[in-house]
């Protein structure tokens, strides 16, 4: 049995992120797995450092105006490639989020 680690349920929908880190800029467009108070699951097309700092906009699935918050990457693997291209999964935990962002996404 695996044990849950996670400090808050998360939730799968369809919604847009667009990350930016601290030492470049990158702009992913992609979906979430999953989402939930302390963090998200998204995927990406290039490889990143662990704990790089990121500046992140959630475009949430109800079409209201983006949630934008700090984060941390925590983990990243590799998985199969897409239409040649390779991809990531990644786990984002948000560092820096307001109260009202967090029961934003908690409704989710």
């Amino acid at each position: 049995m695996v044990k849950e680690r996670r400090s808050a349920p998360r939730t799968k929908i369809d919604c847009k992120i667009t990350v930016i880190s601290d030492f470049r800029i990158l702009v992913f467009n992609t979906e979430a797995e999953n989402v939930g108070e302390g963090g998200i699951r998204v995927f990406l097309n290039e490889k990143l450092d662990p704990k790089v700092k990121l500046d992140i906009e959630i475009f949430p699935p109800d079409k209201g105006f983006p949630i934008k918050c700090k984060g941390e990457l925590i983990w990243m693997n590799e998985r199969a490639a897409n239409k040649g291209e390779p991809m990531f999964d990644a786990g984002i935990r948000f560092t820096e989020i307001s109260p009202e962002e967090k029961a934003r996404i908690k409704k989710w």
